[in-house]
């Protein structure tokens, strides 16, 4: 994409230079399976958050029943609720220490204040791969395909939201051979340097998608597509 737009998208899930909306062929299934992990545990919060609700409704009722003294039935739910309180304090702790992520990723970007560390980390990985291209019995490999990455702030590639190894393939291009050393391209081309300060305030992890082009385009090179 060169154009730019006047307006901002209203929900920009990318970042770029510059302003832009739709363009890009990532299929949102990447998104979705990268918060896969933590979608689960907010489904669970939400799942005690409501029973504990219940469990505050049906005590007042007991109460105004009861003219304020406490039933057998309004004790054992008052024990349950203590017990709801406390696991819903523990998953909430749990999240609570889970590293702030940015997700990039969709067919909308906005400009912010890391962007340009994400294009750098583009253009070292760019340069690495054309340098370096992928070559089999002294013939290079052409294809497309989606890699994963996620990168902590000082630039390794860290850990993804399923606690596994944060590079990974998002659609194979089809080729096992080409597929292993594109990974090893980026994995090579890591650290990629701190995050700029006013990063490091909003973000810990970095999660990217992008489409990795190896072309014959005058000469073999690698074009990262966001």
């Amino acid at each position: 994409m060169n154009a730019s737009n006047q307006t901002s998208p209203k929900q920009a899930s990318k970042l770029a230079q510059a302003d832009l909306s739709g363009g890009g062929n990532t299929s949102n299934q990447d998104a979705t399976a990268m918060h896969r992990a933590r979608l689960g545990s907010e489904a669970r919060v939400e799942v005690l958050e409501k029973q504990q609700q219940q469990m505050l409704a049906k005590l007042d009722a007991e109460k105004a029943l009861s003219g304020g003294r406490k039933s057998g039935d309004e004790k054992k739910a008052t024990s349950q609720l203590n017990s709801l309180e406390a696991e819903l304090a523990k998953r909430l702790q749990v999240s609570g220490r889970e590293p702030r992520r940015k997700v990039l990723t969709g067919a909308s970007t906005k400009a912010v204040v890391f962007a340009q560390y994400y294009d750098a980390m583009r253009q070292k990985i760019e340069t690495y791969g054309s340098a370096f291209f992928p070559r089999a019995n002294g013939r290079p490999l052409y294809g497309s395909l989606v890699i994963v990455v996620s990168v902590d702030s000082q630039g390794r590639i860290a850990s993804n939201l399923a606690g596994k190894d944060g590079l990974s393939i998002g659609r194979s291009s089809g080729n096992p051979e080409l597929d292993r050393q594109a990974l090893a391209i980026v994995r090579a081309s890591a650290p990629f340097g701190p995050f700029p300060a006013e990063m490091q305030r909003q973000i810990d992890i970095l999660d990217w998608i992008s489409t990795f082009e190896f072309t014959r385009d005058g000469s073999d090179r690698l074009e990262l597509r966001r």
